[in-house]
């Protein structure tokens, strides 16, 4: 077996083979799963194998810069925190991302609150670090102007120690994550994310839930007292707050939702 002294080169082909090996490992992994909560719970365990203490994927719009979802291995507390206390608003790592193709790193707990730009960036800092994030790698992948992939791999103490303890290429490994994680997986986070629709107005439910019980466009009109039109306008605003194609189809969902009752 060479060594390093003898022979660099060797040895340098040697890691060369072993990255290799262990990307190859890692797709085939991911490959072999494609049920999201599967997929995700196997990108989770092989990232505590490679050494990082958390990873989040996430779909960011750049115009907006508003999060789509996010799947993460961090505490749902700590992301309950940071989706309700608007931390993204002061996240200096979605902003170095945004303006930056190249990936961005971050040690946390350095803030001081002089050099803080806000109370909220300071607790943003120290936040992290107390819960056990002490640095950051992330990069985006995807156009500019378009929705894109965050990833974010966490590690304890620096960078230099992450990277040593990472048999990948950070780069390469947050690429394979963006790749291969492309849906959102359930969690407290995904549900504050989630758009919340609007209330119905009490004359939408009322035309929905008569709608439930087999009437047609006339006997919905004629048993509220209103005219016909009137009865497709409530129909046509109920869809458009329940996403629906049809009225049917918000009528289904209202049932779904609780809004009526049969």
């Amino acid at each position: 077996m060479p060594h390093c002294g003898d022979s660099w080169g060797v040895c340098w082909g040697v890691r060369v083979l072993e990255m290799k090996n262990h990307v190859i490992d890692v797709v085939q992994k991911l490959a072999a799963h494609v049920e999201p909560v599967a997929r995700w719970k196997v990108a989770t365990e092989i990232s505590e194998n490679l050494g990082f203490s958390h990873i989040l994927v996430a779909q960011v719009d750049a115009v907006d810069r508003g999060i789509q979802w996010i799947n993460t291995s961090m505490s749902m507390d700590w992301m309950e925190e940071y989706l309700c206390e608007g931390y993204m608003d002061v996240d200096p790592l979605l902003e170095g991302v945004f303006q930056s193709r190249a990936p961005v790193t971050l040690q946390t707990g350095q803030m001081t609150r002089t050099q803080a730009e806000s109370q909220k960036a300071y607790a943003l800092d120290h936040g992290m670090k107390a819960a056990g994030m002490d640095v950051f790698a992330c990069s985006r992948f995807g156009s500019s102007g378009t929705l894109g992939t965050h990833v974010s791999l966490v590690g304890r103490h620096s960078l230099e120690q992450m990277t040593g303890a990472c048999p990948i290429d950070l780069a390469l490994f947050s690429g394979i994550l963006a790749t291969s994680i492309s849906a959102p997986v359930p969690s407290r986070a995904n549900d504050l994310l989630a758009p919340k629709p609007e209330a119905l107005t009490v004359r939408q439910r009322e035309v929905l839930s008569l709608l439930a019980e087999g009437m047609m466009t006339a006997r919905i009109a004629e048993t509220l007292g209103i005219s016909e039109a009137a009865v497709n306008k409530h129909f046509i605003a109920a869809r458009q707050k329940l996403d629906a194609a049809t009225r049917e189809q918000a009528m289904a969902k209202a049932l779904l939702q609780g809004l009526i009752s049969l």
